[in-house]
């Protein structure tokens, strides 16, 4: 009998892979210019701002705050700030810095992926709401069921892991830190914020588009054996979100409620091009795979049911539609300032219960 490694395992698949780029070229091709497109159209316009924001914040001396303000707790609200206003993968990217600098553990970094990834309000409120959905009523149902969902993981496993309470790292008071910071002029900072910025960016294009790519090759097989179209369109949304929540919404026959649920799923899910990204960005920490995998199929359930009850026992029916150049800018600054003020208030009571 032929036992086949690990190293064989990926080899072959890698082979397959290969030989069906050659074989689907005209799907293919019409999967990366459709994924270019979305980019360019959708994603680009709301990530960048909050990317950018990220690295400024990284730069400066926001952290040391933080820390200054909830001491012994403050590198994990930090993370959850930056994890909750910023955008995946931000939050992994920033528990896996502290974690580099020893500020934070391993436990601590585990904790934090079980709810320190999220999209960000304005993706919700604009792309999906305004520009996918065309109705602003349900880019806030949809935000309220995934920072929710979000924070009930977060209380839940802060309040059943006693391993977070006892701190292990000697050197978490910032005061302390041995870490010399480089002084760079605020032009510097800039400088250095936007070139990562586009390195993020650029990165986050690449894993969207190598999955939507392999999407593509399986929807080609799926269609073959004559699979519904709206398990087509859920399955896309599980590879990628951006283009399976647009799937969902416009090709599929379900009823609202439930095509909202499932978008709701795929937003906090956030699809395998999210969860690999988180992975890349932590995975030095030997955080396991499943353990992200797990926890953000966890908050996609929550955030689904969340959002069936919401619209099922509202009763309004006004639809909000908006035109996006006449958004006005203030209500996401005062959506993004309530739900730091929520998540602040919430950790420090938790945290001094235990």
């Amino acid at each position: 009998m032929i036992k086949i490694n690990t190293k064989h395992l990926k080899a072959i698949i890698l082979i397959i892979f290969f030989i069906c780029i050659f074989a689907f070229q005209k799907s293919n091709y019409l999967s990366i210019k459709t994924t270019i497109a979305l980019f360019l159209d959708s994603v680009l316009p709301s990530l960048f701002p909050f990317i950018l924001f990220t690295n400024i914040l990284i730069q400066t001396s926001f952290k040391e705050f933080v820390v200054s303000v909830f001491k012994q707790k403050g590198y994990l609200i930090y993370v959850g700030i930056i994890g909750f206003l910023c955008g995946y993968p931000s939050g992994a990217k920033a528990a896996m810095s502290l974690y580099e600098q020893n500020l934070i553990s391993k436990d601590e970094v585990k904790y934090l992926m079980t709810f320190a990834n999220n999209c960000n309000p304005i993706f919700i409120l604009s792309t999906v709401g305004i520009c996918f959905l065309d109705n602003l009523y349900f880019g806030i149902i949809l935000l309220i069921s995934h920072y929710v969902s979000s924070l009930m993981l977060c209380i839940f496993n802060l309040t059943h892991n006693s391993i977070i309470h006892e701190n292990n790292i000697k050197s978490n008071d910032f005061k302390d830190n041995s870490i010399k910071k480089l002084h760079k002029s605020f032009f510097e900072k800039i400088d250095t914020a936007i070139k990562n910025t586009f390195i993020v960016l650029g990165t986050i294009l690449g894993y969207i588009t190598l999955f939507n790519l392999i999407f593509s090759i399986l929807q080609v097989l799926l269609t073959s054996l004559n699979i519904s179209n709206n398990i087509i369109c859920v399955i896309s949304g599980l590879f990628e979100s951006t283009k399976g929540i647009k799937d969902v919404f416009l090709n599929t026959n379900m009823s609202l409620n439930i095509t909202l649920s499932i978008i709701s799923f795929i937003l906090s899910f956030s699809g395998f091009s999210i969860i690999f990204q988180i992975y890349s960005s932590i995975y030095k920490a030997h955080i396991k795979l499943s353990h992200i995998i797990k926890y953000k199929f966890i908050q996609g359930v929550l955030s689904s049911i969340i959002t069936y009850i919401i619209l099922n026992i509202t009763t309004c029916t006004k639809v909000i539609k908006i035109n996006i150049l006449d958004f006005n800018q203030k209500i996401y600054y005062l959506i993004c300032v309530c739900l730091l003020f929520i998540f602040s208030s919430t950790i420090k009571k938790v945290t001094r219960k235990n």
